[in-house]
């Protein structure tokens, strides 16, 4: 079976050539400019969930508790200061965790910056 004849086809075809030839223009410009942008831009850490991001600053504090409180508790078992060691440890796991906590947040922050010069884009209701 032979297909019918379509007069409009040899414009189907044309357009479709003009549209893929333009396709192919802006994908070159696309290559071309990305790595210049790229060397411009540090690179970036995959985005973290809400709730990624809440495991790991939590876990990173308790962590740091609980090291602080085992020291102490070891400490306490081998030197005479019984409730001393626990009690300044713990206090310094705490602080430790805080530390983190912030040294984490901070990095992340710095990720997630937009870089200087980058052209601000308005929303549809900034019109």
């Amino acid at each position: 079976m032979s297909e019918p004849r379509n007069e409009n086809r040899p414009d189907f075809d044309a357009a479709a050539k003009r549209a893929t030839a333009d396709l192919e223009a802006r994908i070159a410009r696309a290559r071309q400019q990305s790595p210049a942008s790229a060397a411009a831009e540090p690179p970036r850490q995959g985005s973290m969930s809400g709730l990624s991001l809440g495991w790991r600053l939590g876990s990173e504090f308790f962590a740091a508790i609980i090291v602080g409180a085992g020291l102490g508790y070891l400490l306490d078992m081998f030197l005479p200061t019984r409730p001393w060691g626990l009690i300044v440890l713990l206090l310094l796991g705490f602080a430790a965790g805080v530390l983190n906590i912030v040294r984490a947040s901070k990095e992340l922050n710095a990720a997630a910056a937009v870089p200087p010069g980058t052209p601000a884009v308005l929303d549809k209701d900034d019109d």
